[in-house]
């Protein structure tokens, strides 16, 4: 019988032989084993799935870099691209005057900025009023017994209404006395709510639409329209109460205001999330691009749409932000103008998006059915 040999309580257990068949001993466990150790848990109660499914050092170090670096520069580009140096492109403007008048201050506007005006007859002082104030022109150039004004809508924005002021006098080679006919109310004394309240709500329409991909990827889609009708209602709300109710800087009725605001927030959160179900992490910075950046540029509330570059008008005929914007505008200050255009186009965006992703889902599911059945398939005997 041989003597026991007593061991020190802290020798370390001896390992497990290594089995050259087992696949946990290949290459890829050492390799899954040495990622596991580069990571370190500094949230205590951190999801051991969570843990699992996190990326390498190089890619976690990397693609947050190459990401946030490419949505700057873009940002950067674009909003200069916009309004480093804005001149007016095709601007409206109406004219109310004498032949020679009308002809002479077109001969000049037209050789000060080739391109920069797009002229409107009108037979008289009252049609240039009528169109000023239904958002037809932003401004029109009267001449009569009374005298030369010209009549502008305070509520275009300063900007506007400045850079065309200065233009016609230049033109006129005199001062020439401005008549603001649809001035701002005294809650948007800049004119900028209307743009304010769209981006708002463009942005919590898309981190609505990520935090939702984020925990719960495979969430239905009826489920998931439940959610978003129940964030956008909320958001329509919310807005009108502030925007409206508490500030009075969108003075247009509670109910419209909820409505544009709604419709928008829906429609950035169905275009997110199509652009998430379609290129998965790829699409939160294609998303915000495409709403963040073109959408809130290209919207018309920083700056009148003539005032863009010409690849950039486009994008704001179509654009959410961009309806959103003009419904608001048009109902608070110019009879409801472009209401009709703006809630049309917004519900074009929430259905086409929900259409698309429904398609998605459908076309997978089919793949999954087939692919499930190949499994399933018994095994021909020989």
């Amino acid at each position: 019988m041989h003597p026991l040999t007593s061991l020190p309580l802290d020798t370390p257990p001896s390992p497990p032989p290594h089995d050259p068949h087992d696949p946990d001993e290949g290459p890829a466990a050492g390799r899954t084993r040495h990622a596991q150790h580069a990571l370190v848990d500094t949230e205590p109660g951190l999801p051991g799935a969570v843990l699992a499914a996190a990326a390498g050092a190089r890619k976690a170090m990397l693609v947050p870099v190459v990401t946030a670096l490419a949505i700057g520069t873009v940002f950067v580009a674009v909003y200069l691209a916009a309004f480093h140096a804005p001149s007016a492109r095709h601007q409206p403007l109406g004219i109310a005057a004498p032949d020679r008048v009308a002809a002479r201050t077109e001969l000049a506007l037209n050789s000060a900025t080739p391109s920069g005006y797009t002229f409107y007859r009108y037979p008289d002082a009252e049609a240039a009023r009528q169109a000023v104030t239904h958002d037809e022109v932003p401004a029109a150039l009267v001449a009569d017994s009374r005298g030369t004004r010209l009549l502008v809508a305070g509520a275009q924005g300063p900007s506007t209404v400045s850079s065309i002021a200065m233009a016609v006098a230049e033109g006129a080679g005199k001062a020439v006395p401005v008549q603001d006919v649809r001035p701002l109310v005294a809650g948007d004394s800049r004119g900028l709510s209307d743009f304010y309240a769209s981006f708002g709500v463009v942005l919590a329409g898309f981190l609505f639409a990520v935090s939702s991909y984020q925990i719960a990827p495979r969430l239905r889609l009826a489920v998931r329209v439940m959610s978003m009708l129940v964030f956008s209602t909320a958001s329509g709300v919310a807005v009108a109460l502030i925007a409206h109710t508490a500030y009075a800087a969108l003075p247009t009725s509670f109910a419209v205001v909820t409505l544009l605001v709604g419709l928008l927030a829906w429609a950035s959160a169905a275009v997110a999330g199509v652009l998430l179900r379609l290129f998965g992490p790829i699409g939160m910075p294609v998303a915000s691009v495409v709403l963040l950046i073109l959408g809130n540029a290209t919207s018309g509330g920083i700056l009148p749409v003539t005032f863009l570059p010409a690849w950039m008008s486009p994008l704001a005929a179509v654009l959410p932000p961009a309806a959103a914007v003009r419904g608001l505008r048009g109902a608070s200050y110019f009879h409801d103008a472009h209401l009709t255009g703006a809630v049309l186009t917004l519900v074009a965006w929430t259905v086409g998006c929900l259409t698309l992703q429904y398609a998605v889902d459908r076309a997978a599911t089919r793949r999954a059915g087939r692919a499930g059945a190949g499994t399933r398939r018994p095994a021909v005997q020989p």
